[in-house]
């Protein structure tokens, strides 16, 4: 890619793909596909701030959210000058407490938090991409570590952008991958009535109709058994009071 006034240019022959600039993010795919659509539609909506209040509950619950975090990044490695890719950085809330010369590159499907993260880590070593975790567009073994902290479940193809991650991972460079556990809400399921878990998270949590119905759709995945396929020496486990799971591996 060649850089320009308005973005980058493909300069592979033959290759006219051409990626603007959009108030500092690098914009790969302006329109979201599948359930990334549904995803990129509430977090852009104003949804998501009135889920935010459960949100801070939810870290309020585990010791508040710096520490809760922490359980997560402190997997990553803690080398000097190293190289990130964050998956689904959203605002970049843990952006900031990460090693000041650490240089971080974040893909998000979401606008709206995108630019929050951009105002919130104005100032450091920081890349943004507008684009979708099944379809990075990255060099090969570029990244010394790769990091996805919440988001995971609700990708179109979670084992699709797992397998994108290893590929920009160095060789045997740690991935590490966390989230709310698919089935976290789960009154309705036990009492025999699934739909009552559905209309909790699209009225009472306020994600709306669209957005809940992605959740329920997800709710079944299995998580290690997609890093047992993708990831070398994969780590499996629940965390945060059993609401969510931390999964650990290496690019082969």
């Amino acid at each position: 890619m060649r850089e320009t006034d308005a973005g980058f240019d493909c300069d592979d022959g033959g290759c006219a793909a051409r990626l603007p600039l959009r108030d500092g993010v690098l914009v790969v795919r302006d329109s979201m596909t599948g359930d990334n659509r549904i995803a990129a539609d509430f977090y852009d909506s104003e949804l998501w701030p009135k889920l935010k209040v459960w949100d801070s509950l939810f870290w309020l619950v585990n010791g508040g959210q710096k520490r809760a975090r922490e359980v997560v990044l402190s997997r990553l490695p803690r080398a000097r000058n190293l190289r990130l890719l964050d998956v689904a950085i959203g605002d970049g809330a843990y952006t900031g407490w990460l090693p000041e010369d650490w240089s971080v590159v974040g893909v998000d499907i979401s606008a709206a938090q995108l630019a929050a993260c951009r105002r919130r880590n104005a100032g450091r070593d920081l890349a943004l991409l507008l684009g979708e975790a099944e379809d990075l567009p990255l060099c090969d073994r570029a990244f010394d570590a790769v990091l996805s902290n919440g988001g995971f479940n609700h990708f179109d193809d979670p084992e699709k952008a797992l397998s994108e991650m290893v590929r920009v991972a160095k060789p045997g460079a740690p991935i590490v991958i966390a989230d709310e556990r698919p089935d976290f809400l789960n009154i309705g399921h036990r009492l025999g009535l699934p739909a009552l878990d559905r209309w909790i998270a699209s009225r009472v949590m306020s994600m709306g109709d669209d957005f809940a119905g992605l959740v329920e759709r997800h709710r079944e995945i299995d998580i290690a058994a997609i890093g047992r396929r993708v990831l070398k020496n994969c780590e499996y486990q629940v965390i945060w009071r059993g609401l969510g799971y931390l999964m650990v591996g290496e690019a082969p």
